[in-house]
Order: C-alpha cells, then structure tokens, then sequence
C-alpha cells in the first residue's frame, strides 16, 4: 500500500510538474508573439524616418513627411495590433476559411467565391487612380515589413492567436484591403436577398412584379 501511495505522489508531482512547464511554455510564447512599441525598427520603402506614437490607450499616431510613409506605418502599425484578425478576414475575402475551419465554414466560402469577391477586388485595384494605389502598395509593405521583423526576431507568429490555428502567414497584397472592404461592405447588406427576389421578378414579370412586391412588403 505505501509503495502504490509513493507511485502516485510521484505521478501527481510530476503531472503538476509538466502542466507548470506548459504554462511557462505557453506565456513565454504568447508574449513574445506580443510587440514591443517602445522599438525602433530598419525598415526600406520609406522616404525618411516615420515615428508612431501610442497614446495611454494604445492608439497609434502617426507622422511621416509623406502620405506614402505614413501608410505604409499605418499598415505596420495595423499588423502590429491586428495581424489575426486581419489574416482571418483576408481569408474569409477569398472564402478559404474551410481550409482552417473544417466543413462547417464551406457554404460562407461557397457564397463568397460564387460573388467572386476577391477576383472584384483585383479588377477594382486596376481601376484605382496613381495615389490610392501608392496608398495601398505603401500600406501593404508596412504590414509585410512587420511580418518580416516577426521573422527576423523570432518573436512567435506574430500574434498569440496564431497558435490556435494552423494558419500560414503570407504577405500581403494591395487586393487584400480592398477585398476586406468589399467584404465588410457585402457584410452589412441586409437586404440581399430582397434585392435579389425584386431583381429576379421585375426580370420576369416587368409589368406587374412592382405590384406584387408591394403588396408582399419588400418593394
């Protein structure tokens, strides 16, 4: 009896043992996926040196001397802040998010592949004027600079969140934005469906369909 009580004090030692490792573990790793936004960084693609400033709430300032500094620090301090989140949405954008989500976010990737959301966000970028593509082109490289500093320092994935997830990071691209923007905008359109069965039925019935979808109080 004592030889089975002293196999499981050293069991339950050791189970204690292992999950404070893993506690470290795990708080060395997410803090240091943390930024640290007293640091200077080298960065290329900047005409002269950009200072972000975070008020006591964390909320970045930014001065450069030209609008294309200033937002390629806008993209970095975003990715700073929002990498996850970003990354999640870009992929939403796409409809990829089955390929970390499993079955259950196929129809959200179905419906937003059959819009062809992000193919409209490359066609939009080729029709943007000379400065908003330099704003975008700019905002893209602050986010993949900050990638890169992630990598250069071995500091996690770049966000706690990326642990949960076996996401790969790439860089980003102008589109990324607009396609975010064109989501966000489809997101908020809460009378889609309205305005398909209007389309559809003014199509077959020009005549008499306004009628109808008055009585049924969705003109």
């Amino acid at each position: 009896m004592l030889i089975l009580f002293r196999w499981l004090l050293r069991l339950t030692v050791g189970l204690i043992v292992l999950m404070v490792l893993a506690a470290v573990l795990i708080w060395y790793f997410a803090i240091r996926s943390l930024p640290d936004y007293t640091a200077s960084h080298a960065v290329e693609g900047i005409s002269a040196p950009v200072e972000i400033v975070r008020s006591t709430e964390n909320v970045p300032h930014i001065f450069g001397a030209t609008d294309e500094d200033v937002f390629f620090a806008l993209g970095l301090a975003h990715a700073q802040d929002r990498l996850f989140q970003m990354t999640m949405l870009r992929r939403a954008a796409q409809g990829r998010l089955a390929e970390i989500q499993g079955p259950r976010a196929l129809p959200a990737d179905d419906l937003i592949r059959r819009m062809g959301l992000y193919r409209h966000a490359q066609a939009s970028l080729e029709v943007q004027d000379a400065p908003t593509r330099a704003a975008l082109s700019a905002y893209a490289a602050g986010v993949n600079r900050w990638i890169g500093i992630v990598n250069e320092g071995a500091m996690g994935r770049g966000a706690p969140e990326f642990f949960l997830v076996p996401d790969v990071i790439t860089f980003w691209q102008p589109a990324d934005s607009l396609a975010i923007l064109k989501l966000l905008a489809a997101a908020g359109s809460h009378a889609a469906a309205d305005e398909i069965l209007r389309a559809r039925l003014s199509l077959a019935w020009p005549e008499g369909g306004p009628q109808i979808l008055a009585r049924a109080g969705v003109a």
